[in-house]
């Protein structure tokens, strides 16, 4: 059986990756500087917040979704560190655009686990 909190947690966690993706170059939501700052504070925000729902649940939701919002809430940190011009990984993770990329579709990825997991998995 299917646990509905381990579910919407895969689900949020799908949404903020998605959300990030499509923030980078070529994405419906991309902007250019100086807004471009502001999407990452965003995005970031997005996958912190949906990460922390999933912490909230811990004791209703398996390991999986406690692993899925935890890596959710990093990966929301190193999109928000990536933001250029000022934050230390803008300079490290270069090409800029396909940084973006990736940690977008990374969490997008562990999102689709969760959803997985929430399925696969018995809750507690």
């Amino acid at each position: 059986m299917v646990s509905k909190n381990d579910l919407a947690t895969g689900i949020l966690v799908l949404i903020a990756g998605i959300t990030i993706y499509e923030f980078s170059p070529g994405g419906a939501l991309f902007q250019p500087m100086p807004a471009h700052t502001m999407t990452h504070y965003y995005g970031a925000a997005i996958a912190i917040i949906f990460g922390l729902i999933g912490l909230a649940l811990y004791k209703k939701t398996n390991k999986v979704t406690v692993a899925v919002s935890v890596l959710s809430m990093i990966l929301g940190l190193v999109f928000l560190l990536d933001a250029p011009p000022s934050m230390p990984l803008a300079i490290i993770l270069t090409p800029h655009g396909a940084a973006m990329q990736a940690v977008g579709g990374l969490t997008a990825l562990v999102g689709i686990i969760g959803i997985v997991g929430s399925a696969a998995l018995k809750k507690k």
